[in-house]
């Protein structure tokens, strides 16, 4: 192992608890895309953010900088906010018949 990746590898250990093989076969499983809007890594200029609930620890997957930062960041890892979310979202989804 390189000692960039060895760096890479603690800080994922200290931060996320997982190790930089575990975040390489997610970033596989996912096909190298962010898990919300798709975009593939080779897009962005930086890597993958491990996205995880800042209470519980539990990693839900890798995320570009704007989902991560930007979308996800105003939900706080509240659980009846991002449900409150994801029902307004569906809503939102089945009543706009033009929107695609």
């Amino acid at each position: 192992m390189t000692l960039k990746n060895k760096r890479r590898d603690s800080l994922l250990r200290s931060r996320y608890g997982i190790t930089l093989k575990e975040y390489n076969a997610l970033h596989r499983i996912q096909k190298r895309k962010c898990s919300i809007c798709g975009k593939p890594q080779q897009e962005l200029k930086k890597r993958l953010d491990v996205d995880h609930n800042h209470k519980t620890g539990y990693i839900r997957g890798l995320l570009c900088p704007y989902c991560n930062r930007k979308l996800l960041k105003y939900l706080k890892d509240d659980k009846k906010r991002t449900q409150g979310l994801i029902k307004y979202l569906q809503r939102a989804l089945e009543g706009d018949k033009k929107w695609k």
